[in-house]
């Protein structure tokens, strides 16, 4: 499976939205993403500058994309398997951080 396909299929399985600004912004930052990269000095204004907007908008756009998402889809037994102890369940949801991390590490994982 490619790592695009495996990215699809994580983000159906955590209900992601096509629909909202931050869906595609979390796509291109699993993308991005590497082990060790600054999110707010490296990450967040990489991608401000791809759409031309600011870092602070992205964040909040891929904050309430991860927000809607695990509203939608709640801790369903498809999403433990995928980030299982890696959030708090207390919180209902991942940082964007968090989100990142783990998906590009799924995707990435043989």
């Amino acid at each position: 499976m490619t790592f695009a396909e495996k990215l699809d299929n994580i983000m159906i399985t955590v209900g992601a939205s096509e629909n909202l600004k931050g869906t595609p912004l979390l796509r291109r930052a699993v993308e991005l993403w590497r082990p060790g990269m600054m999110v707010t000095k490296e990450l967040y204004p990489a991608l401000a500058r791809e759409v031309s907007s600011t870092a602070s908008r992205v964040e909040r756009s891929m904050r309430h994309a991860i927000e809607k998402a695990f509203t939608r889809s709640g801790w369903c037994d498809d999403v433990m398997a995928l980030f299982g102890n890696a959030i708090d369940p207390d919180k209902g949801k991942p940082t964007v951080t968090e989100f990142v991390a783990r998906v590009a590490y799924l995707c990435h994982a043989d």
